[in-house]
């Protein structure tokens, strides 16, 4: 099953935000919002926090997954707003987050995103531009989130979309949080469309990381939720889909003899594919032309990831 809809999953999962932007209310004795979402869903989820009567107090965490606008670009906003919750997030996150070049980009984008789509600023007084986010505890590879009351999370360092990039997984429930560590889902829920924007080789490594682990439910926070038989196996089925979409892109470009061609290609294809009306192609055409060089000049054992 492919869940996309807002709402609750679980008793102690709600998924709130948009349909393209998702951001979770994970809830044990403590709560926790997973993802840190777009500024341009700061409307939405103050109406859902009204609607559900969510008691923030009782939001304890918010753990970003990884530094990008869209899913970091509503935390300024919320911890205006909430100044009481404590930001996690990496090591490599708060990095970026200390660096003025960095931050500067992430408004940049984020403004650009609210321009594009006709968003304020501001909401009920409060800025929604991206002026840096507070990290009150850093993560690694192997540390563990405890919200109490039999929900905890184990959190894995998963590099490759984003040098930043978190995932975390609840041993309890089997439900695994990979941002946009691991490809999106598209059209009917069997086709995935990679994001492995850094390195194919640290991408699909860290995917090694997690392909042993029972997986109930995968929530990613773009498009929602895949249970049962779309959950099983997820992690093999997108190593290959991975591979699969690194070998189009060296055959596109042995074709056409030309990487930028095949960029414009590929790029118009991802948002076509994925419908993001937040990502302009000028951000999309340059994320996209890394890929391209990538799966010319990576060379990988696909074997070692096949038969993982």
């Amino acid at each position: 099953m492919w869940i996309q809809d807002l709402g609750e999953f679980d008793e102690r999962l709600t998924l709130l935000g948009t349909r393209q932007n998702i951001i979770y209310l994970a809830q044990g004795d403590r709560h926790m919002l997973i993802g840190g979402g777009g500024a341009w869903i700061v409307p939405e989820l103050e109406q859902q926090i009204r609607e559900r009567q969510i008691d923030m107090d009782r939001v304890r965490y918010l753990l970003i997954g990884h530094s990008h606008y869209d899913h970091c670009g509503a935390v300024p906003y919320l911890q205006k707003r909430y100044p009481h919750i404590e930001v996690l997030a990496s090591h490599g996150a708060v990095k970026l987050f200390g660096m003025e070049k960095a931050v500067n980009n992430m408004r940049a984008f984020s403004r650009q995103a609210l321009e594009q789509m006709g968003r304020p600023l501001e909401f009920q007084g409060v800025s929604t531009e991206f002026d840096g986010v507070r990290v009150a505890r850093a993560l690694r590879d192997g540390d563990r989130i405890d919200l109490g009351g039999n929900l905890s999370f184990n959190v894995f360092e998963t590099p490759g979309h984003s040098r930043c990039a978190l995932t975390v997984y609840t041993p309890e429930q089997q439900w695994l949080f990979p941002t946009d560590s691991m490809a999106i889902p598209v059209g009917n829920g069997n086709e995935f469309i990679c994001t492995a924007s850094e390195s194919y080789a640290v991408y699909l490594n860290s995917l090694l990381k997690l392909v042993d682990l029972d997986i109930q439910a995968c929530a990613w926070e773009h498009y929602g939720i895949m249970t049962d038989e779309h959950a099983r196996d997820i992690v093999r089925r997108i190593i290959f889909s991975t591979l699969e979409y690194k070998r189009a892109l060296g055959e596109h470009v042995a074709q056409s003899g030309d990487a930028e061609s095949t960029a414009r290609w590929a790029a118009r294809v991802w948002l076509e594919k994925t419908a993001f009306d937040f990502l302009p192609f000028d951000v999309m055409i340059h994320i996209v032309r890394k890929m391209v060089a990538n799966a010319v000049e990576e060379q990988l054992d696909e074997a070692r990831y096949l038969n993982a």
